[in-house]
Parts: C-alpha cells; sequence; structure tokens
C-alpha cells in the first residue's frame, strides 16, 4: 500500500494470467450521478390560415359600344381616314370628307379594330382590310391586294 496525501491507494498488479479469480480495486460509496430529465417541450400548432376561394377571372364581356372606323381612297392614292364613330354611316362620312379628292371611295370599314389599305403595283389596284391589330389589318389589306404593300392604317382607341 502506498500513502499519497492521506489517501490510500492500491496499487494491484497483475500478471499477464487473466484468471477470473484476480482481485479487482474497487471503490466504495460514491454517490449515485444525479439522472436529469428534460422539462417536457410545449406542444406547437400552427396557426390557422384564412381559407380562400379559387380565384376565377370575371368573364369576358365585349365592349358594349362600337366604334366605327373607315379608310377612303381616290385613284392617285389620296386617303381619307375616320375611328371612334357611333355609326358607320357617319365613319364613312368622314373618311369620305377628310379624303382630298372628289372621287374617294370607301374601301374598308371596321368596328373596334384596326382596317388598312394595301397597293398592288401590278394590278394598279387598292385593297382594304381589317384585323384586330394594326399588323393584323395591314397583313389582311395585302393579302386581299394579292401583294403589295400597305399605304395607310388606322385604329379606334376603344
Amino acid at each position: 500500500m502506498l500513502l499519497i496525501g492521506g489517501g490510500g491507494v492500491v496499487w494491484w498488479l497483475a500478471g499477464d494470467d487473466d484468471s477470473d479469480g484476480d482481485p479487482v480495486a474497487t471503490v466504495q460509496d460514491l454517490p449515485t450521478p444525479p439522472r436529469y430529465t428534460p422539462p417536457p417541450l410545449p406542444s406547437f400548432s400552427p396557426p390557422e390560415l384564412p381559407t380562400r376561394a379559387p380565384y376565377s377571372p370575371p368573364a369576358y364581356e365585349p365592349p358594349t359600344t362600337q366604334y366605327y372606323g373607315a379608310i377612303a381612297v381616290a385613284p392617285d392614292g389620296s386617303t381619307g381616314r375616320a375611328w371612334d364613330y357611333r355609326t358607320r354611316a357617319e365613319a364613312e362620312r368622314r373618311a369620305l370628307r377628310e379624303c382630298p379628292r372628289s372621287n374617294c371611295k370607301i374601301l374598308t370599314v371596321f368596328v373596334n379594330g384596326c382596317g388598312a389599305v394595301a397597293y398592288n403595283s401590278r394590278t394598279n389596284r387598292y385593297w382594304g382590310g381589317q384585323g384586330s391589330s394594326r399588323t393584323a389589318a395591314q397583313r389582311n389589306a395585302i393579302s386581299n391586294a394579292g401583294g403589295g404593300r400597305s399605304i395607310t392604317w388606322v385604329c379606334t382607341t376603344r
């Protein structure tokens, strides 16, 4: 036995012999470590989100007011244009009034859209066309003319 600082330590030397009868050093009367039990976690429920009805866009309703436009053309290529008139007759009258020649003729009338006139130099004729956009009206006029180029266009603002 060896005494160090007032305490006793037992050193047991064991040989290479691993027999079950070898004495084992033990320490008596050690306190039992405390057991730790964590507190229970509070339960969590996410808040209720408001429910919404599925979105459905409003149904398409075509414009209730019709706005007319017209284009008049003279044989020399002079044009008169009119747009945003309440009746076809008013739009035609205005287009003829805007055309600087007395021999102008109405080539296209359109409603809530666009009109265009194309000239085909091979046939020396003017043709009208209409569509929902400037480009569509010009393509329609050129197609009606059998080729050529667009010389004028106009769209209603509504």
